[in-house]
């Protein structure tokens, strides 16, 4: 039995403890489904060359939303440069068009992607994968439909991550201090 990935499972505990203190009462498939795409980003899963050199329909929308969810969510100054041609609410549109696409690829042609994830992934059984997709194709739907709404949950979670680093900056600033008044003694 494969264990659980460290990563995403942090990712996924973080985001369900913003979502409630936020009071934003985001679905748990949806919190898993952002915790996995996290998780592939900050593996250095390298989503453009992913978007350039794939063949499918399907892997590019969802790709392409992925992408824009993270830039929306986590990398709000890159967006807002001033030399940028697109916008935050371009990235937006973009996102929610590509969910959109990725649900209605997955609704029309699932036995398809079905065939092409089962040929990827040859450790899940047919049923398995199916689940899966199927689960998918909802959760691109309902991503399409609220898009801002996701993001504002990586804006919160960037921010409580800025909390907790300037806290340990705090202790590391207040060590430092110690430790030069105690060799000022000497």
């Amino acid at each position: 039995m494969k264990s659980e990935d460290f990563l995403e499972k942090s990712f996924r505990e973080v985001l369900k403890k913003v979502s409630v203190e936020k009071k934003l009462n985001i679905a748990d498939e949806i919190i898993n489904y952002i915790a996995g795409v996290m998780s592939l980003y900050y593996k250095g899963l390298p989503f453009y060359l992913i978007d350039i050199s794939e063949s499918s329909p399907f892997r590019r929308y969802k790709t392409r939303g992925d992408v824009s969810l993270l830039l929306v969510g986590l990398f709000t100054e890159w967006l807002e440069r001033s030399n940028r041609p697109l916008t935050e609410r371009d990235y937006i549109e973009a996102g929610k068009l590509n969910y959109y696409n990725a649900y209605m690829y997955l609704n029309l042609h699932f036995g398809d992607v079905l065939n092409e994830s089962m040929a990827v992934l040859k450790a899940f059984s047919s049923e398995k994968m199916s689940d899966v997709l199927m689960g998918h194709m909802e959760i691109f739907r309902d991503i399409s439909e609220n898009f801002e709404r996701y993001a504002i949950l990586l804006k919160e979670y960037r921010a409580e991550n800025r909390k907790t680093a300037q806290l340990f900056d705090m202790f590391t600033q207040f060590r430092q201090e110690q430790i030069k008044r105690f060799l000022d003694r000497f």
